[in-house]
């Protein structure tokens, strides 16, 4: 409804019934306000909706951004949590997998000094029979042959980081010595006069012990005595 309309019916509703001296007279400029007034609270009113909805969806898009932030934040503690076990189970499969490193390393160093002291044990019965041969009348070649032998026996010990200790003349250590008797002897205490069989280390860790004999004022031989 326009503002004529309005004013129409405004005036036509208050001078019903009564005198013509008593009806309601405006002037041009009164009209004029009055319709500018009105015109201003028409636009003020529809400003005033316009304002209402508009804060009703801003109260809907807070409630919306509320639950969001709700969501966000349980996602954010489950993502924590998850990342957590995840962080656990990481360092749980590196330790094991560290574990498992040193044991497979363990037991390749395990088994390849079992193969090695083999190889000792041959490489020893080979130089007894070369010991053996040059107290005999055997043909040169054959000796020859196994002299090559011995040596390629010595070659592939020292490939593999296996070398001999030299004990004689040292002073017995249990670590490395393994006494097999005792002799009666002017040398100190606790030295060694004589190898049975020689030691072996295996990059600096010992392979094989020393067999040896040791003087009479040892300790050890008069506690075996």
């Amino acid at each position: 409804m326009s503002f004529e309309d309005m004013y129409r019916n405004l005036v036509n509703e208050r001078n019903r019934g009564q005198r013509d001296s008593d009806k309601v007279e405006l002037t041009k400029e009164q009209y004029l306000d009055l319709k500018e007034k009105a015109e201003k609270y028409e636009a003020a009113s529809s400003q005033i909706e316009t304002l209402r909805l508009e804060n009703k969806e801003l109260k809907e898009v807070m409630e919306d951004l509320k639950e969001d932030a709700r969501q966000y934040k349980d996602l954010k503690e489950e993502s924590e949590k998850y990342l957590k076990s995840l962080l656990r189970t990481q360092a749980d499969f590196d330790n094991y997998r560290k574990r498992m490193d040193r044991d497979n390393q363990s037991f390749k160093m395990y088994a390849l000094e079992k193969v090695l002291l083999k190889m000792i044990s041959h490489y020893d019965d080979l130089k007894r029979v070369l010991k053996v041969l040059d107290t005999k009348d055997v043909d040169e070649s054959i000796k020859k042959g196994f002299e090559m032998v011995v040596r390629n026996y010595e070659k592939i010990l020292a490939e593999e980081g296996v070398r001999p200790m030299n004990a004689e003349g040292q002073q017995f250590d249990p670590y490395k010595h393994e006494a097999m008797t005792c002799l009666e002897s002017d040398l100190p205490e606790n030295t060694i006069i004589e190898e049975l069989d020689k030691g072996y280390f295996f990059k600096d860790k010992v392979l094989r012990p020393a067999k040896v004999i040791i003087s009479k004022n040892s300790k050890l031989c008069k506690k075996n005595e």
